[in-house]
């Protein structure tokens, strides 16, 4: 008979019975986990340590760093919820716990370094060096957590500067939650240009990228435009009202409004602005399909605070021209009008006498390449104040110009502050109307004419009256493709020479005599009186030996230009 095995153990000649295995238990964690729903676990941010500087901003918009290395300031301890331990199954063992080393009172001290310490029963040897934690900021790509908040938007002041707050503010918020904060600062969002983005020039947005592109917009001008300043839109031909009602709810301080090549402006979306925006004052909508009626019904709410208006030229300008004459907007200090590529055979009439009126005080009057005659004032009409006020005048054109002396006089009869005078193009003025100018301190006077002058009358004398009144002024002078004669061009030259002379400090920057009868002798002349002189353009001038007759850029380039015009002569200098 067989023996039955003793509760000892098993005979190794007996075989054991078969045992089902047991199922591993990850297997059975993960069924539990299939049955319930699954739990996605959120990452927290490290805890960053506190800065050893305080940042201190001044009255004249300085930023102070004052270090704090050595007051160490306690910081509340951080609570920590407790993590359940899990209780074994049934016929499992209890995991070995690890033996923790407690660690000295030394070594839990902020700010510690490589310490010598002695050794403990259970620890390191005796007289073992411990490297402890240090707060020094590390290096590598935490850098940027270690910079102040305040240094960073300064620095994102500069490049938003040069570069515009959209889209390097929405790229740098990506790179972590401390850039993130600095670049949502209202200071850095006072002036924003949105252009036709998301798409290539000429084509249409796709529906799903129309939604995102107005979505983009909404979140925007709801938190980042709460500042806003100054607004350009450029480019967009579809939602310019959306844009403008947005703006229009988010932007109470907005000062200045572009729209630059855009369609579908409609009054509505204008009357709006004029109403929410009571800080508007700049208007610029060049090159942009608006209708005048719309311009007329924001002038005639909003006219009374605005000061600079930019326009373009066609042919139902007259209207805006007329709400202006009327006194809608009496402060005015910057009026432009100017015309698309595509040249406007018509042309409008400027009332002079009651625009002077309506706005006494403009500052600035720019007719860029507009055909514009004067309106003829009534005989009975009021004496005009004139432009007291006026400082910059640019009648410029590359076509026909209505502009004459009596045109030029009824315009500057008063303004004794001018310092800058366009009139390139305007062949009809002559040089004695420009010496009987009420400005005495000219700084930029263009008299270049830039168009087909062969059946132009031009005249022949009478330079020297003009450099001899400003010649003490002058920064900028331009006479190209005039006909001044070689006697009126040297003596014109040489009285501006010894103006520049007499002066301890020279003026004279910029001087164009392209396609003039100069001659060698009064080039040398004045270039010898004239050591500021950075820009000189002697471009077909006939009388000037060859590989002498181009532009001059820098004082250093100048200078060679003179050497080798008294190198020719013989001279030295």
């Amino acid at each position: 008979m067989e023996e039955k095995p003793s509760g000892t153990g098993l005979s190794p000649e007996v075989p054991t019975a078969t045992v089902k295995p047991r199922a591993p238990q990850k297997r059975r964690a993960e069924s539990s986990r299939s049955t319930g729903p699954s739990k996605k676990k959120t990452r927290k941010a490290p805890r960053r340590a506190a800065p050893h500087f305080l940042v201190h901003e001044t009255d004249n918009d300085m930023l102070l760093i004052i270090s704090n290395v050595g007051e160490e300031q306690e910081r509340p301890t951080r609570k920590v919820s407790k993590r359940k331990r899990k209780k074994p199954q049934k016929g499992q063992k209890k995991p070995q716990q690890q033996k923790r080393l407690k660690k000295p009172a030394a070594s839990r001290r902020k700010g510690g370094t490589l310490v010598e310490q002695p050794g403990t029963a259970g620890s390191l040897g005796e007289g073992s060096q411990v490297l402890l934690p240090t707060t020094h900021p590390a290096t590598g790509g935490s850098w940027g957590e270690q910079l102040p908040v305040e240094i960073l938007v300064q620095i994102f002041q500069h490049i938003v500067a040069s570069e515009g707050s959209v889209p390097f503010l929405c790229r740098v918020a990506r790179v972590c939650r401390l850039w993130y904060g600095a670049a949502a600062n209202p200071v850095l969002w006072q002036k924003v240009s949105l252009g036709y983005c998301w798409a290539a020039p000429g084509q249409k947005w796709s529906p799903t990228v129309e939604k995102r592109v107005l979505g983009t917009v909404e979140w925007l001008a709801g938190h980042r435009f709460s500042r806003l300043r100054d607004f350009a839109l450029c480019h967009w031909k579809n939602h310019v009202p959306f844009v403008l009602k947005e703006i229009g709810k988010s932007c109470p301080l907005l000062a200045s409004l572009k729209l630059l090549h855009c369609s579908g402006v409609t009054a509505e979306s204008l009357a709006m602005l004029a109403e929410c925006c009571p800080e508007l004052e700049s208007l610029n909508l060049q090159h942009s399909q608006v209708h005048p009626s719309a311009v007329v019904s924001f002038l005639e709410a909003a006219g009374s605070r605005i000061r600079h208006l930019w326009l373009t030229y066609s042919t139902q300008t007259s209207a805006v021209i007329a709400a202006l004459s009327s006194g809608s907007c009496p402060g005015l200090r910057l009026l432009e009008v100017n015309t698309d590529i595509k040249r406007v055979s018509q042309h409008f009439q400027l009332p002079i006498e009651q625009l002077q009126v309506a706005c006494p005080h403009l500052q600035v009057l720019r007719l860029l390449n507009v055909v514009w005659s004067p309106k003829t004032s009534p005989r009975l009409a009021p004496s005009s104040p004139g432009f007291p006020e006026l400082g910059e005048l640019c009648l410029a054109t590359t076509s026909y110009s209505f502009v004459n002396d009596g045109t030029l006089q009824r315009l500057l009869w008063a303004s004794d502050r001018l310092r800058v005078l366009d009139l390139r193009g305007c062949f009809h003025v002559t040089p004695k109307a420009l010496h009987q100018l009420p400005c005495p301190d000219l700084e930029q006077l263009y008299l270049g004419l830039y168009c087909s002058a062969s059946d132009i009358r031009l005249p022949l004398e009478g330079i020297p009256l003009v450099t001899q009144k400003w010649s003490h002024s002058l920064r900028e002078l331009d006479l190209a493709g005039q006909g001044f004669s070689e006697g009126s061009l040297e003596r014109g030259m040489a009285a501006l020479a010894q103006g520049q002379s007499q002066r301890g400090d020279p003026t004279l920057r910029s001087l164009n005599l392209t396609g003039t009868k100069v001659i060698l002798s009064t080039v040398c002349t004045l270039l010898s009186s004239c050591p500021a002189l950075s820009y000189l353009n002697l471009s077909s001038c006939r009388h000037l030996p060859r590989g002498t007759k181009k532009a001059y850029r820098g004082q250093e380039e100048i200078r060679q230009c003179l050497q080798h015009l008294l190198a020719s002569t013989g001279e030295s200098l």
